[in-house]
């Protein structure tokens, strides 16, 4: 097997270096690794683009959430071909690293090395949204002002918890943005939407039934949302880790969703990143897989 190593070195402020150094080096005691270190998202699709020629079969990828994500978007955007053989691996060194907990890893450098040098994969679906796909998961209003509002160089420093004060600063000064919501025939008018392709949100918080492995996406719209109302969801997320607890979520399991601003733009977020803000969102199950070594 050919592999290649690529490290977001923004993700989590370059906090995770050593730990990256030191799963690399344990991987070459037995393999030969390509490793590389992206100084920004330019640097980092220049690499991408040249790896189809290079004949790789493992992608190492160590990093965020929003990492992986944007890595698969430019494999897709190249042609890279994701064949049956191609696999990719994560290394866990971003903020929420909510990918660590679907795909079973743990912090242990021998276990994470055991892992990305096996031939034990599982074949995860895309989900697109308009001309661009994630892996985990897609919100829709209240988390993507959240997202949206963090400066990347605050959040190399502090981390999850400028999460938790930029979280406690939109509950405070809630500002809902009405979002129509198209599933099937029936249209609902919602404050907040998660899409989830995962089990896991905000770190390692369950939400959903489904794993990215399921081939099923879930849709939770949270309507009419008061600050009462807010704390009772978060309250859902974070110790029973099920919504669907709660009567005023609906709760959808389709392939085909639109949704679409009434009075202003959209903002999302995919993967724990910014994604933007958008007078229409279309969010649907791809034809693309790819292939993530697990535990």
């Amino acid at each position: 097997m050919k592999f290649c190593l690529i490290y977001n070195k923004k993700s989590a402020g370059g906090r995770k270096s050593n730990f990256i150094k030191k799963i690399h080096k344990e991987i070459q005691k037995q393999h030969s690794v390509d490793f590389y270190e992206t100084k920004n998202e330019t640097h980092a699709s220049k690499i991408i683009k040249d790896l189809s020629n290079r004949g790789y079969n493992r992608l190492l990828l160590a990093g965020g959430d929003g990492s992986v994500s944007f890595a698969i978007n430019e494999l897709i955007k190249n042609n890279f071909d994701l064949n049956k053989d191609f696999a990719i691996g994560y290394i866990p060194a971003g903020t929420a690293n909510i990918l660590q907990a679907e795909l079973g890893m743990t912090k242990n450098i021998k276990q994470i090395a055991k892992t990305l040098t096996s031939n034990n994969f599982d074949k995860s679906n895309l989900i697109k949204i308009n001309e661009k796909y994630f892996v985990l998961m897609a919100g829709l209003g209240w988390d993507a002002q959240i997202v949206q509002s963090i400066d990347s160089s605050i959040k190399k420093i502090m981390g999850k918890l400028i999460f938790a004060i930029k979280g406690f600063e939109k509950f405070l000064f809630m500002r809902n943005k009405k979002i129509k919501t198209s599933i099937n025939n029936e249209t609902f008018l919602a404050d907040w939407i998660i899409c989830s392709n995962s089990k896991y949100y905000a770190g390692h918080h369950t939400i959903a039934k489904t794993n990215i492995f399921d081939d099923k996406i879930v849709t939770y719209i949270f309507r009419d949302l008061t600050r009462l109302k807010l704390l009772y969801y978060i309250y859902l997320i974070a110790i029973y880790g099920n919504l669907e607890k709660s009567k005023s979520v609906i709760t959808k399991y389709n392939n085909d969703i639109k949704f679409e601003g009434v009075d202003d733009k959209i903002p999302v977020q995919i993967d724990g990143d910014n994604f933007g803000n958008f007078e229409e969102i279309k969010i649907s199950k791809s034809n693309k897989k790819i292939n993530f070594l697990v535990k």
